[in-house]
């Protein structure tokens, strides 16, 4: 479903397939002239790579691992760019769907002079409908990607509209990178709404994923904001077909990975030529995950470690949540569901929740405008939503 942006006159359009029966969107804007870039990093990521590489494939205890990162460098970003259009990869058009439905109500409860942040932006194609959602809203507020690759965010805050509400910028840094900046005292006292989509929460396991989440919530005011996107698919095979595409793209960008560690470790010590991925789905009674490892096609010497071809390593995992799975994530982040947006089959794709740290959701209630959206939101025992007609509350007890 891809988002085009003409080179002359900056029109960014929005493609959609007639399965989905939406109308196309032209956001009529000239591009970004300049772009505003924080560099946030405070230690160089490929050394603090070296280090993992070393610490994961030679573990005290479980199984041999790679960094997850190592997927991400610029090669690694663009490959996953392909990998968003691909008919398989069915997280991106679920994503943009529950936008397309719900960007307006979304707006609605960010409040103006707010500091939106996303963790990882990628293409922007998914949030330029939050942003266009905010911009007709008349919404002031200040849009930071986050992203590993400067020279992404150079080329796709390039492209982004010159808003007259919304202004962008970009952080060149890390997760952990991004959580510090915000430490800051100028940042902490700001209004934020923090952006996790792509369900790049399901990159963890279960307890490191409420861990991240704690960590986020510590940098947060009460009545700041966290909206977060959760793959709750639970079909076997459209989870693994997402990640073991027809086209073999995937698996190049899982490869893409060793190249990446031969360039940290300054030496070849993989020969990516002698190497596969291999793709496995696993129902594990929590939501299902997907797992990507390599594994050699002839016997190899890694790091003065023998590796024989029955042998792998693992270097990703996407995990899939169920809603009862997703809310005990929350209720371990110390996290309250506010809203819940979900796609049209609505038993899988991408879920769209706002939360507030749980020892002030009572109070920031009262702050947004929840009465003009059109949703049921249930006080007592925990917060949710789901869709209704006109807008209805249930009295707080």
């Amino acid at each position: 479903m891809p988002i085009t942006a003409d080179s002359i006159t900056g029109q960014w359009t929005v493609h959609r397939p007639d399965s989905l029966k939406l109308k196309k969107h032209v956001l009529h804007a000239p591009p970004l002239q300049d772009i505003d870039i924080i560099d946030i990093r405070q230690a160089a990521v490929e050394i603090n790579l070296k280090e993992d590489i070393n610490s994961l494939f030679n573990p005290e205890n479980g199984p041999r691992r790679l960094p997850t990162l190592l997927l991400y460098d610029e090669a690694g970003l663009q490959l996953f760019e392909k990998i968003t259009y691909l008919d398989e990869y069915y997280l991106t058009n679920c994503e943009i769907q529950v936008l397309e439905r719900s960007a307006v109500e979304i707006a609605r409860v960010i409040p103006s002079g707010s500091m939106v942040i996303e963790l990882g932006s990628g293409n922007l194609r998914k949030v330029i409908l939050l942003l266009q959602a905010l911009e007709n809203a008349g919404k002031s507020v200040d849009y930071y990607a986050l992203d590993l690759s400067r020279k992404e965010l150079e080329r796709t805050l390039a492209h982004v509209p010159a808003f007259k509400y919304v202004r962008c910028h970009g952080l060149h840094g890390t997760y952990d990178d991004g959580r510090e900046w915000l430490k800051s005292t100028a940042n902490l006292t700001r209004q934020k709404c923090l952006l996790n989509l792509g369900s790049s929460i399901g990159n963890f396991e279960r307890d490191e994923a409420a861990s991240f989440l704690r960590s986020l919530a510590d940098v947060l005011r009460p009545t700041d904001l966290m909206l977060i996107g959760l793959d709750a698919c639970q079909d076997p095979g459209k989870v693994y077909h997402a990640y073991n595409d027809r086209e073999g793209v995937t698996h190049q960008f899982v490869l893409n990975g060793l190249t990446h560690a031969n360039r940290v470790l300054g030496e070849r010590v993989f020969d990516e030529a002698h190497w596969k991925v291999i793709g496995e789905y696993v129902f594990d009674g929590e939501g299902g995950r997907h797992q990507a490892f390599y594994a050699p096609t002839r016997t190899s010497v890694v790091m003065g470690t023998v590796m024989r071809p029955h042998e792998r390593i693992q270097v990703e995992q996407s995990l899939k949540y169920s809603q009862r799975e997703a809310a005990h994530l929350w209720k371990l982040s110390g996290l309250k569901e506010v809203c819940r947006w979900t796609n049209s089959d609505n038993d899988y794709g991408e879920w769209f929740l706002i939360y507030f740290p749980q020892s002030s959701v009572m109070t920031a209630l009262g702050t947004f405008p929840f009465g003009q959206i059109r949703y049921r939101v249930v006080i007592h025992p925990t917060f949710s939503a789901e869709p209704a007609g006109p807008a209805k509350h249930e009295p707080m007890e």
